[in-house]
């Protein structure tokens, strides 16, 4: 019972998380272009940009090995035996953590590691947004947005290969997506 105790499967040790929003100053009654009207305001005038930025540590996992003798834990699973130091080295896509550290338990006997005792990688994302606003009669505003996700287009990893039995053990198996541009238009009322 006492290696079930651990961090739940989506812990957030640290997190970050900043917006903004920020109406550029060009057009009537700004800085740039503050005496515009007509064409020269539709064309310059009423652009916004905005963004989100998230840092955020991994969320925990655990080192599974296979079930030698028929001793599962109250998971279904066995967890492997720590035989060496889990946090030296790791940190790279081909090998998360330190793979050495971790054995196969003996036949019939559960593995001495905890539950989620290590951290998948951690997320790095800033999504922005540029937008133009046209005035319409009656109050209203159109939009038109250009909008990217994961703008830096930074790799985000997600998964990990978490069994000792795996060809690819310790091995960072996924990422999430890359940039993703999208077009968007909305109508204010």
């Amino acid at each position: 019972m006492a290696r079930d105790h651990g961090l739940s499967s989506f812990d957030v040790a640290h997190r970050l998380v900043a917006s903004f929003v920020w109406n550029l100053p060009f057009g009537k009654g700004e800085r740039f272009g503050g005496d515009a009207s007509g064409f020269k305001q539709v064309l310059i005038g009423g652009w916004a940009l905005n963004g989100i930025y998230l840092w955020q540590g991994g969320f925990p996992i655990s080192i599974y090995a296979a079930d030698v003798g028929g001793v599962l834990d109250s998971y279904g699973t066995n967890r492997a035996d720590i035989v060496g130091d889990i946090h030296s080295g790791g940190g790279k896509i081909e090998e998360w953590f330190n793979t050495a550290a971790f054995a196969q338990p003996a036949l019939g006997s559960f593995g001495n590691s905890g539950r989620s005792i290590l951290r998948a990688p951690g997320i790095n994302n800033l999504d922005l947004a540029l937008f133009k606003n046209f005035f319409l009669p009656k109050n209203a505003t159109l939009q038109l947005r250009v909008e990217a996700f994961n703008a830096l287009n930074h790799p985000q990893f997600s998964g990990v290969s978490q069994n000792l039995t795996s060809a690819n053990f310790g091995v960072v198996t996924s990422a999430r997506d890359g940039r993703i541009v999208q077009l968007g238009a909305k109508i204010l009322w």
